[in-house]
């Protein structure tokens, strides 16, 4: 009975849970676009423990009640910045000459495309990016089109 009273407090608590890029941070509020395909603009305050120092870029886990309040938001990753010109893509992975290697980066649901639509990036195009570890990119825009 008392399990069962806990397991459901803790259900009614909670009404989101995912981790997703840190859009923007403060003034009370945290736009997060998750890895579940959409972008929650939930309120933060005192009561919301926050783990690490969080800025725009991210890669953050987040807990939210059903009143849109942050109960847990906790830093996971963040990630750094590079250039170079796309060489290659197939399907959502760019291949991008970077200094004096090609890299393989992963265009990922929440992957933020500033000024362009990550489908209009082609071939040629130099481009910069926040790239996570596992080489998905947080934010990428491009720079230049069409050089070779």
């Amino acid at each position: 009975m008392i399990v069962s009273l806990l397991l459901t407090c803790t259900a009614i608590r909670a009404q989101e849970r995912g981790y997703g890029v840190v859009e923007s941070y403060g003034r009370g509020m945290v736009v997060v676009r998750t890895n579940q395909k959409s972008t929650g603009h939930w309120k933060i305050d005192s009561a919301t423990r926050i783990t690490g120092s969080i800025a725009p870029g991210d890669w953050v886990f987040v807990e939210v009640e059903r009143s849109g309040h942050v109960s847990i938001l906790r830093f996971e990753e963040r990630p750094t910045a590079h250039s170079g010109v796309v060489k290659e893509i197939q399907g959502k992975i760019l291949s991008v000459r970077s200094g004096s290697s090609t890299e393989r980066w992963n265009l990922a649901e929440t992957t933020i495309a500033s000024g362009i639509s990550a489908s209009e990036i082609q071939v040629g195009d130099e481009v910069a990016v926040k790239v996570y570890k596992n080489h998905n990119l947080a934010e990428i825009r491009v720079i230049k089109h069409g050089i070779k």
